[in-house]
């Protein structure tokens, strides 16, 4: 996934990007697991091969993958985990004969499994986010200034061309 962005700080190879957040991005997992946040532009840190200085306005790849995974992670399993306690306490309390309010109970259940799920991802999340493999890279320079921030293409200078 391409984004356009604007370097705010660099510490070695390094970079904080402020990136214009897509409508279908949402809080995906990339910019930052969890991050419930509404607000239509991001920092990110993005790894800088290119040695792109503060100001300079960049392109910054994802990896596709890790974009999908990511949002399996964040958005399926823990639907999965909903679904799975309620189900689990629908059979549990049918085979232990117990007679009270079930539906509600096992929505409660299921609930509960999901919140635990959302707190193990961002257990995970801690625990790997300084792992290069989740980490989008600066790949470019984008030369002209945008008509609108929404789009931010220009022209790309691939680094790699430069060499």
């Amino acid at each position: 996934m391409e984004q356009y962005g604007i370097i705010s700080e660099t510490r070695g190879d390094v970079a904080d990007v402020t990136l214009q957040r897509h409508l279908i991005c949402g809080s995906c997992g990339k910019c930052g697991i969890m991050s419930g946040s509404a607000k239509r532009k991001v920092t990110i840190e993005a790894h800088n091969p290119i040695r792109a200085e503060k100001g300079q306005r960049v392109v910054v790849e994802s990896d596709d993958r890790q974009v999908i995974f990511l949002a399996f992670m964040l958005y399926i399993v823990p639907l999965l985990g909903l679904m799975a306690g309620i189900f689990f306490w629908l059979q549990a309390a049918g085979s232990l004969g117990y007679d009270g309010n079930q539906d509600l109970q096992a929505v409660a259940v299921g609930f509960i499994l999901m919140a635990a799920i959302y707190l193990m991802i961002r257990r995970w999340d801690h625990r790997v986010k300084d792992n290069p493999q989740y980490k989008p890279n600066i790949t470019g320079f984008l030369l002209d200034k945008p008509e609108c921030e929404d789009d931010m293409p220009g022209e790309q200078i691939d680094q790699e061309e430069n060499r």
